[in-house]
């Protein structure tokens, strides 16, 4: 308890609950970064289950970079929310649900880039499956994101 309180009384921690704006602005690009991410996830997932066949699965491959970039603000705005509330975070169950959501979905939808994009944009049964599967982790981790503010 006593590091988690350390990380709430740090500049940025106080920064974030304690400021006018640091919460609204963390927060929003939370938001943003993950709109970005999950974006380009449910769009190469669509795909892969069938949506939009005139796009090659190939084509796809130039958004994993900007969904990149989305993971890395959400990766910064995700920490700089934790240190706001650590000691309450560190124990909520949503939290927990989100952050194994988090990182299902990240680990399908590499598995998708990897076979689909960078591959030879082949798409098989088992891709599908790993698509619907992303695209539940994803769902997952958004609903339990929201529902943190709920559980202590």
């Amino acid at each position: 308890m006593e590091t988690l309180w350390w990380i709430e009384d740090s500049k940025l921690g106080m920064l974030v609950s304690s400021s006018e704006w640091g919460y609204p602005i963390v927060l929003s690009l939370h938001a943003l970064g993950m709109a970005v991410l999950v974006g380009v996830s449910l769009l190469l997932a669509m795909r892969v289950l069938g949506l939009g066949k005139a796009i090659p699965v190939t084509a796809l491959g130039p958004y994993w970079s900007v969904a990149i970039g989305g993971f890395v603000v959400n990766l910064f705005s995700g920490a700089a929310l934790f240190t706001g509330s650590a000691s309450t975070l560190f124990f909520n169950t949503a939290f927990h649900i989100k952050l194994i959501g988090v990182v299902i979905g990240l680990a399908l939808t590499w598995w998708l880039v990897k076979i689909c994009v960078r591959g030879n944009g082949e798409v098989s049964t088992t891709h599908r499956g790993i698509a619907g599967g992303s695209i539940l982790a994803w769902a997952v981790a958004l609903v339990a994101g929201r529902l943190i503010g709920y559980f202590s």
